[in-house]
């Protein structure tokens, strides 16, 4: 790494660029395509403005398309061990069984989706087979726009399981990533099929945190939500969804006995230093940059600065990975 690089790379600035992948790698204009993100160094482009035409990123491009999102399609039709497709299924009703897979396997699907959508428009195979996707998880979503195939699979089972009741059930993050995967698709396609159920799961999250009580706190953990519905707003144009966003960064503050490993044991806007289970870490300091690109608020920014520098310059691998255990790591020994 030169000089020149490792300046950039600390200068807080540079955090609007690369710890928010919603800023740069998977953000889009708004339907009347005038919107511009103000706080931002680096306006987004749609996913099919750019190509790598050769060398090495040109390769993993082609890797991608052709071997690893056809090779992950098909291993997320697999029923035995760990399902994806098929928790779907089940929770629409077309098939019998019970849900398989962490809790957390919706969002992980709805993130090869996303994928899959970035070449849809250009592959009528593959185009063909995310529209039957789409319309699975459309049979799968509940009317008030609640999809979450645990909870929905224990229910037409007639278990006494409720929504929202369990933190550790990641309901809030598999919503995210379908709206994420929604505004993607849309924008690489011109398709609104996942979009319109993207706006009723942000439509139903919008009345069930109209106004955050600390018992729902604590459903903010692995918050991939903070970097969708900015993503939401920019794509629709509909400043509820930014302003959900904004409602569901500072619900965190609600938590009572929180972590280092959620992020969750100091106020964000208290926190100087990046800590805890990483990915969950960095979904909140991408989300709440996000917001800040948006906003303009400054009490969101003041802890991304001292986040980010600690993050480059202590915690950082050559490879950019962070996250040195499984478990996460927490100054107070948690």
């Amino acid at each position: 790494m030169n000089t020149d690089t490792r300046e950039q790379i600390a200068n807080p600035e540079f955090i609007l660029v690369n710890l928010c992948p919603s800023v740069v790698l998977s953000s889009f204009p708004s339907m009347n395509k005038h919107h511009q993100i103000p706080f931002a160094k680096v306006q987004p482009i749609t996913p099919n403005q750019a190509r790598f035409t050769g060398g090495f990123l040109a390769q993993l491009s082609q890797s991608c398309r052709d071997v690893m999102v056809p090779v992950m399609g098909t291993l997320m039709t697999e029923l035995e061990r760990v399902r994806y497709v098929g928790n779907f299924e089940v929770a629409a009703g077309t098939v019998e069984g019970r849900h398989r897979g962490p809790k957390w396997n919706d969002g992980d699907f709805f993130k090869w989706l996303e994928a899959a959508a970035c070449g849809a428009a250009e592959d009528p195979a593959l185009d063909k087979q995310v529209d039957e996707i789409i319309a699975l998880i459309a049979s799968a979503q509940d009317k008030d726009g609640y999809i979450h195939t645990d909870v929905q699979i224990a229910q037409r089972a007639g278990e006494d399981k409720k929504r929202f009741g369990n933190p550790l059930d990641f309901e809030m993050y598999n919503h995210g990533h379908l709206i994420t995967a929604a505004c993607v698709h849309f924008t690489a396609t011109g398709k609104r099929n996942l979009l319109d159920l993207a706006i009723k799961a942000a439509d139903f999250l919008d009345r069930e945190f109209a106004n955050p009580q600390p018992h729902q706190a604590r459903h903010g953990i692995c918050p991939a939500h903070l970097m969708a519905l900015p993503d939401l707003y920019r794509v629709t144009g509909e400043k509820k969804y930014l302003d959900l966003a904004v409602r569901l960064l500072d619900m965190r503050d609600l938590v009572t006995a929180g972590d280092d490993d959620n992020q969750d044991r100091t106020p964000f806007r208290k926190q100087t230093t990046a800590h805890g289970h990483a990915v969950r870490a960095t979904y909140l300091y991408a989300g709440a940059a996000d917001v800040y690109s948006e906003t303009g608020d400054q009490s969101i920014y003041a802890p991304l600065e001292p986040i980010w520098n600690d993050l480059v310059n202590t915690k950082l691998y050559i490879t950019g990975g962070c996250g040195a255990l499984y478990d996460g790591a927490s100054p107070d020994g948690a």
